[in-house]
């Protein structure tokens, strides 16, 4: 178990500016970044897999002088570490994968009393987190939310072009047009899809095309029908 609380490296150079934006998050978004509206000092940010969570923990952290701490890493705190963040403010990525609960409550009961803000991420809504304690599930139970919801296909369109520069890729808009009808709505697929197409273009030499980017969607689709098949 380590002496201090572990902090977290944020993802370099962004921002909220930076973020792809469209009607799924946007509301989210606006919510998060004025934590002097929050009706409490404690708000979960809730959102699928791959939605961008991290990313907007460590934006909200650096625009605010904070720090975010992976969700291991902060159970396995002492509690001394966890009594001086009562007027900081502090991110938890990932807060429903905290294994020890009662150092989540200390921290939501210390906030809640101070002068801080607490950002929580996690894929799934408060209730239905592990709460080994009656006052944590009151808490959790009673906790506000913002949500970023499934993908449309704005934000498709845009974490695609986004994928491709981290990855290296120029999608022409032929491909962009014929990818993103097909492509399954959520975030995992637009992740999964660039890095099958980056390795595609960097095995075969070809550039990412129409005719390649049927191939990975083809056999994304197959993966998937074998998860599907019982064993």
């Amino acid at each position: 178990m380590p002496d201090q609380l572990s902090f977290g490296f944020p993802a370099p150079g962004l921002g909220f500016d930076d973020l792809v934006s469209s009607p799924v998050n946007e509301s989210a978004l606006a919510i998060v970044q004025r934590p002097e509206n929050w009706p409490t000092p404690v708000l979960c940010l809730v959102g699928p897999p791959k939605s961008g969570l991290t990313v907007i923990a460590h934006a909200w952290a650096r625009k605010f002088g904070g720090d975010v701490f992976e969700a291991r890493a902060f159970a396995a705190a002492r509690g001394r570490d966890v009594d001086a963040r009562a007027a900081t403010y502090t991110a938890i990525d990932g807060a429903d994968r905290v294994p020890a609960g009662d150092r989540l409550l200390s921290l939501i009961n210390l906030v809640s009393a101070g002068a801080g803000r607490l950002l929580l991420t996690a894929n799934r809504p408060p209730p239905h987190w592990q709460a080994p304690s009656p006052d944590l599930k009151s808490r959790l139970n009673s906790m506000p939310v913002a949500e970023i919801y499934a993908p449309d296909e704005a934000m498709m369109l845009g974490r695609l072009k986004a994928a491709a520069v981290r990855h290296f890729l120029k999608l022409e808009p032929d491909v962009l047009k014929y990818l993103v009808p097909r492509l399954d709505l959520s975030y995992e697929a637009v992740e999964t899809f660039a890095e099958r197409l980056s390795d595609g273009v960097t095995d075969m030499g070809r550039a990412p095309s129409v005719p390649l980017v049927k191939e990975v969607l083809d056999a994304m689709e197959a993966d998937a029908e074998d998860r599907a098949k019982p064993d």
